[in-house]
C-alpha cells in the first residue's frame, strides 16, 4: 500500500508542476537605467618646446626657471628646460646646429657664434614672427650683433652680459689708498701694498681654467691694453701685436709676483665670484652686472657694502676698455615648433620679464627705458657708475672660425700662465695653429 501511495503523491506532484508551466507568464518590470553618459572630446595634447641656455651666473634664486614657469601657466605650453655650465650647453647645442637638426626649439645664441652661423644659415629670422617694431626699444647695438648681413634678426638677447670692474672700497682703504687704480701698474701696487698689511691674501682671483671663458678673458686684456686680435678684415694679429703681447704678459706677471692667486688656473667664473665675495680678493677685473646684488646680500656675501665699481684701468690712466658678451635666445633652423618657440622667447625677453629679472637678480636690462625706470634705480643707483664704462665696451672677434681660435688660444695661453712656455712663444704657436685662416697677401 505504501508503494501505491507514493505512486500516487508523485503522479499527483507532476501534473501540478505541469500545470504550473502552462499558465501565463507574470509579468516582469523593466529595469530603469541611466541614459549614457556623453563622452568627453578628446583633449588636444599640450604643445612642448625644448629650451637650451646656460644657467646665468647670477641666477642663485632660480628666477628664470620660475618666470619660465609662469610662461607655462600663461600659454599652456609646455617647457623642457635644459641649463648648466656655458661648456656644457655649447658641447650640446654646436653639434646639434651643425647637423640642422630638431632636437631643440629654442636654443643659446652666442656673440662669438653669430659670424659662423649667419654664414651657414643654421638659425631662423624671428623677422618672420615677432611684431613689426617689436624691437625697436632694444638698445641697438644688441639688436645689430645678433642680425645677418641681410639685415634680419636671427637672436633677441636674454643676457646683456657687459662687464664690470669692481674692487673692496673697504680693504683699499684700509690698505691705505682712497681711489681704485687708473692703470694695472697701480692694480700691482695696491695689491702688494694690500698684501704686506695683511689686508687681503691676493690683489685678484683670475678665472683662468682652460676653458671657453679663457678666450673671453684673452679678449679682455688685450683690449684693455690697446691691443687687437684681428683687424677690420678679420685677417689675425695675435703674434704681430705689441700690445696683444704686453697684455699676456701682464697675465703671466700677476701670477709670477703673486698679484693674481695661483688658484685662478683651474677657476671659472663662479669661483672666482665666490673668492671675491667672501673677501679674498681686492679686485675683480671684470665681473658681471649683477654682481652688486649679491655683494651686498648676506646670504652669500661677507663683504656687504663694501663693493664698489669703478672704470677698468688701462695702460695710461684715461685709457679703459671693457668686454660685452651678450648672449640670445634663437631658433635652429630644424625646430619643429617655431610658433611656440618665438611665444617663448617674446615673453622671456618682454619689458616686464627683463624687468622683474632685473628686480631679483639685478640682469642689465636690453631695453633702453628700463635704465631710467624709477624702482630700478633706486634699486641700484650703482647702475650710474655703469653708464661712463658702457660707451667703452666692446665684443668679441667677428670670427666664422670662432671655435677653432678658442681651442687653439685656450690651450696655448693656459700653457703660458703654468709657466710652460713664454706669452710670445703662445703667441706665436697660436698663430701657427691657426695658420689654415691666415688672410692670404
Amino acid at each position: 500500500m505504501k508503494t501505491k501511495n507514493y505512486m500516487m503523491a508523485a503522479l499527483l506532484m507532476i501534473g501540478v508542476i505541469l500545470l504550473s508551466s502552462c499558465g501565463p507568464k507574470p509579468t516582469v518590470a523593466p529595469v530603469a537605467t541611466e541614459p549614457p553618459a556623453a563622452t568627453e572630446a578628446p583633449q588636444p595634447e599640450a604643445e612642448t618646446i625644448t629650451v637650451i641656455f646656460p644657467k646665468h651666473e647670477a641666477d642663485l634664486t632660480g628666477a628664470f626657471e620660475a618666470r619660465i614657469r609662469e610662461f607655462e601657466n600663461q600659454t599652456g605650453i609646455k617647457v623642457e628646460l635644459i641649463q648648466s655650465d656655458w661648456d656644457s650647453v655649447a658641447d650640446r647645442v654646436l653639434p646639434e646646429m651643425a647637423t640642422q637638426g630638431s632636437a631643440y626649439d629654442v636654443i643659446e645664441f652666442d656673440n662669438g657664434w653669430v659670424a659662423q652661423w649667419c654664414g651657414a644659415g643654421w638659425t631662423t629670422p624671428l623677422d618672420d614672427f615677432m611684431p613689426a617694431g617689436y624691437a625697436d626699444g632694444m638698445i641697438p647695438g644688441l639688436v645689430d650683433l645678433f642680425s645677418c648681413p641681410d639685415g634680419t634678426l636671427h637672436g633677441i638677447v636674454w643676457n646683456n652680459d657687459t662687464r664690470f670692474f669692481y674692487y673692496n672700497a673697504q680693504k683699499l682703504a684700509d690698505a691705505g689708498f682712497a681711489t681704485p687704480p687708473a692703470t694695472w701698474d697701480e692694480l700691482v701696487a695696491q695689491s702688494k701694498a694690500a698684501q704686506e698689511k695683511g689686508v687681503v691674501e691676493y690683489g685678484m682671483a683670475p678665472f683662468w681654467n682652460q676653458e671657453w671663458s679663457l678666450g673671453n678673458e684673452f679678449h679682455f686684456w688685450t683690449y684693455a691694453f690697446g691691443g687687437e686680435i684681428v683687424d677690420k678684415q678679420g685677417c689675425f694679429l695675435l703674434n704681430k701685436d705689441a700690445n696683444t703681447l704686453a697684455a699676456l704678459e701682464f697675465m703671466v706677471g700677476t701670477l709670477n709676483d703673486g698679484v693674481s692667486n695661483p688658484a685662478g688656473l683651474t677657476y671659472d667664473q663662479a669661483a672666482s665670484q665666490d673668492v671675491f665675495l667672501t673677501g679674498g680678493s681686492l679686485f675683480m677685473p671684470q665681473g658681471i652686472a649683477g654682481l652688486m646684488a649679491y655683494a651686498n646680500d648676506p646670504n652669500v656675501s661677507t663683504v656687504v657694502d663694501q663693493i664698489k665699481v669703478g672704470l677698468v684701468p688701462g695702460v695710461t690712466a684715461g685709457q679703459s676698455a671693457a668686454l660685452t658678451l651678450p648672449e640670445a635666445y634663437a631658433i635652429p633652423i630644424g625646430s619643429e615648433h617655431k610658433e611656440a618657440a618665438w611665444k617663448f622667447i617674446e615673453f622671456m625677453t618682454s619689458k616686464d620679464t627683463n624687468k622683474a629679472l632685473a628686480n631679483e637678480i639685478g640682469l642689465l636690462p636690453i631695453w633702453v627705458d628700463l635704465y631710467t625706470d624709477p624702482e630700478l634705480i633706486a634699486k641700484y643707483p650703482f647702475w650710474a657708475d655703469f653708464s661712463s664704462q658702457l660707451s667703452t665696451a666692446r665684443g668679441l672677434s667677428t670670427l666664422t672660425w670662432y671655435g677653432d681660435f678658442v681651442d687653439i688660444s685656450t690651450a696655448e695661453i693656459h700653457k703660458a700662465l703654468a709657466g710652460k712656455q713664454t706669452a710670445q712663444q703662445a703667441l706665436d704657436n697660436i698663430a701657427a695653429g691657426l695658420s689654415q685662416f691666415a688672410c692670404k697677401p
